[in-house]
C-alpha cells in the first residue's frame, strides 16, 4: 500500500493577469508548481507524486522543464474543465494499490509538512482530513444592496486549504457519487461529505496561501523565504 499526493495544475488561471499559467509562473528561479511538488517530494510519507495538467500542456512538461530533480512523479494526466473533473481524472489513474492520497492545489507551494504528515495520520484513522486556517476576522451577511443583515458567529469557522487527504478508496467512491448527481462541489472534503463521511480538520498555522494574483505569488516569496526554502 501506499502514500500519493495528487497536485491539480490543470487550471488557466485567468485572474493571474500574464501570459503563462499562474502554475508555471516563476517564484524566483522555478515554476510554483515545482515548488509544490517538492514539499512532497521532502517528504518521507509520500511515495508517489501524480499531476494533473490542461490537456495542451501534457507533451510539454518533459520538453520545457527538468524533471530528473524529482523522483517521486509517477507520471501525469489531463484535467478537466472544472476542478473536480480534473480530481477526478487523477483519481482514476492513481495506481490501485494506493491506500492514502493527499490532493493539493498547484498553486498553494507554502504547505507546512508538518501539518500534512499530521493530516495523514488522521485520514489514516479517520478517513478523512483536511488542513484548515480558524477564521480570525469578524464575519457579516449583506443584502443585496451591500447593507449588513447579520453578523456570523466564527467562533467554529474555518478556511479550507490543501492538501487535503483522504483514503483512497473513500475519496474515490465520493467523487463518484459526485459525478453520478452531477453537482458542483468547491473543495474534495466536501465530496465525501456527501456520501456521509467524516472529515476532520488538522489547523494549519502557518501562512499557506492560494496564488491566484502577482501579489499573492510576492506573499509566497517572502513566505518561503522565511522558511529558508529560497
Amino acid at each position: 500500500m501506499s502514500i500519493a499526493a495528487l497536485i491539480v495544475a490543470a487550471g488557466r488561471g485567468v485572474r493571474f493577469g500574464t501570459d503563462c499559467l499562474k502554475q508555471f509562473a516563476l517564484l524566483r528561479n522555478k515554476p510554483i508548481l515545482f515548488h509544490s511538488i517538492e514539499i512532497f517530494e521532502n517528504m518521507g510519507e509520500f511515495d508517489q507524486i501524480w499531476l494533473v495538467l490542461p490537456e495542451d500542456f501534457m507533451d510539454e512538461l518533459e520538453r520545457r522543464f527538468d524533471l530528473s530533480p524529482y523522483k517521486k512523479i509517477g507520471g501525469w494526466v489531463a484535467g478537466g474543465a472544472r476542478r473536480q473533473d480534473s480530481v477526478w481524472a487523477g483519481l482514476s489513474n492513481l495506481p490501485d494499490e494506493t491506500e492514502i492520497v493527499a490532493i493539493h492545489d498547484a498553486v498553494r507551494p507554502c504547505a507546512p509538512a508538518a501539518a500534512i504528515s499530521q493530516a495523514v495520520r488522521r485520514a489514516r484513522q479517520a478517513g478523512a482530513a483536511i488542513l484548515a486556517a480558524p477564521v480570525l476576522d469578524t464575519l457579516k451577511r449583506c443584502d443585496d444592496t451591500d447593507h449588513i443583515v447579520e453578523t456570523i458567529e466564527r467562533n467554529r469557522l474555518w478556511l479550507a486549504q490543501t492538501p487535503q487527504v483522504f483514503r483512497f478508496d473513500l475519496v474515490r467512491r465520493a467523487f463518484r457519487k459526485v459525478l453520478d448527481d452531477q453537482v458542483e462541489i468547491t473543495d474534495d472534503a466536501a465530496a465525501v461529505e456527501r456520501l456521509g463521511g467524516r472529515v476532520e480538520v488538522v489547523r494549519s498555522d502557518w501562512p499557506n496561501p492560494k496564488i491566484t494574483t502577482p501579489p499573492d505569488a510576492r506573499l509566497a516569496e517572502l513566505l518561503l523565504r522565511e522558511k529558508g526554502q529560497l
